[in-house]
């Protein structure tokens, strides 16, 4: 049985409703209900990403605009270990209509993108229509949904790109910032299965091309 949080009395009936969700797409969706008053964990039913109640929700805020929706997404979320989920937020309200909680229903897509990915190399699949930005978005989303869609387009695998194809991803992601992001090379090069030298010296051939564009 899931722990409960002393201080989400508000939120419990909204409990039973996140273990059944979570109980029928077992193992491949957590669902977790947010405290937006304490913003920390108030339940959590399979948790995939190793959260428990009590830990911050600061990871899952989003914009008070946000808020006056009764649901936000479908979005996409990466875990801290590379683990990609599809995410729908249900903004939670108290008998005055002010939203008091978050039940997010997050889903691991890992398994179904690598079938996908199989499929798309095969079949040219199109792009996802999902954007790449969204409500509640970090560069590792971002990335993903970049190399995604140019595996799509490229019909192959990012890690069998020739140095052309490489090039122009490395010039997207330059583009969209990514490579001005702390910590966020090695990701790359990793989800490339590039060496970091090898991703700097084509950064380096990237900005050169680049460069006489922007020059007085």
């Amino acid at each position: 049985m899931p722990n409960r949080s002393p201080r989400a009395a508000a939120l419990a009936p909204h409990f039973p409703v996140a273990d059944a969700i979570a109980a029928l797409f077992r193992p491949h969706v957590e669902v977790v209900v947010h405290d937006l008053l304490t913003m920390k964990i108030a339940h959590i039913a399979n948790p995939i990403s190793k959260r428990k109640v009590g830990d911050s929700s600061s990871g899952d805020r989003f914009p008070d605009e946000a808020l006056t929706h009764q649901m936000i997404g479908p979005y996409r979320k990466t875990q801290a270990d590379g683990r990609n989920m599809r995410c729908m937020t249900a903004v939670l309200r108290d008998e005055k209509g002010h939203p008091h909680g978050m039940l997010c229903i997050n889903f691991d897509v890992g398994m179904l993108e690598r079938v996908r990915e199989s499929l798309g190399t095969l079949a040219f699949l199109p792009p996802s229509p999902e954007p790449e930005s969204f409500f509640h978005d970090n560069w590792r989303q971002v990335l993903e949904r970049i190399v995604s869609n140019h595996e799509t387009e490229q019909g192959m695998s990012v890690r069998a790109l020739d140095t052309s194809g490489r090039l122009t991803l490395i010039a997207r992601l330059h583009e969209a910032g990514i490579l001005d992001i702390r910590n966020a090379a090695p990701a790359v090069a990793s989800r490339m299965g590039i060496s970091r030298a090898l991703l700097y010296r084509y950064l380096k051939n990237v900005r050169e091309s680049i460069r006489p564009a922007h020059s007085p």
